[in-house]
């Protein structure tokens, strides 16, 4: 069993707050889409729920099996899927997975690692350096290295930027994996098909000041 709680989360830049009070409480299961215009806050809430952004309020809980998770220990439960995540571009994408493995201490199983790349549909590219890559094709790299660990959190951020039919067949075959294992995913869109199969939904905008009024809002 496992939950993902905000509680009275809230942002600020400098001077300038972005939201506040979010409240929510996430178990096994749950697809939440985060919406909202652009520049209203959906990829720094979710930075935060990473564990990659402190917030300026509020706290983040992550429980599994009853047992709270410590924040600096997030990392290694919660996959992140985002367009500003790099990769090494000069190593192949076996390459990178291995050096991910080592990095958090895993297994370099390189079974595991053709596993994950089959899943992603990048099998035949394995050797290649990743520098040879399309900008799909780099998106698939990073539900790789999302799913690599075995999450039980799953974060994606705009996550079928820049995919084909068959990328986007891989991220809702994605979704509804982690949904049938008893998973939490959080998707931070504005794409109805990216959304399309979320069980709750946060716009982001219905917590910023009263005085901010986004385009398009």
């Amino acid at each position: 069993m496992i939950t993902l709680g905000a509680r009275g989360i809230g942002h600020k830049y400098g001077y300038r707050r972005i939201f506040s009070g979010i409240w929510l409480e996430l178990n096994a299961g749950t697809i939440l889409a985060i919406t909202g215009v652009n520049g209203s806050g959906k990829s720094t809430l979710l930075k935060i729920l990473a564990g990659v952004l402190q917030s300026t309020n509020g706290e983040i809980l992550l429980t599994i099996s009853e047992k709270t998770i410590p924040r600096e220990r997030h990392s290694l439960h919660v996959g992140l899927v985002a367009p500003y995540m790099n990769v090494y571009e000069d190593l192949t994408l076996r390459e990178n997975l291995t050096f991910i493995a080592k990095a958090r201490s895993m297994s370099e199983d390189a079974g595991r690692i053709e596993e994950i790349i089959s899943k992603v549909g990048l099998i035949d590219h394995i050797d290649r350096p990743v520098r040879n890559y399309s900008t799909g094709m780099l998106q698939r790299v990073r539900f790789a290295v999302a799913l690599f660990h075995a999450p039980q959190v799953l974060l994606l951020d705009e996550p079928t930027l820049g995919l084909d039919l068959g990328g986007r067949d891989i991220y809702e075959t994605m979704v509804a994996n982690a949904q049938k294992d008893g998973h939490v995913v959080v998707i931070a869109s504005n794409t109805k098909d990216d959304i399309a199969l979320a069980n709750r939904s946060l716009c982001i905008e219905d917590y910023a000041p009263s005085s901010i009024k986004f385009a398009g809002a």
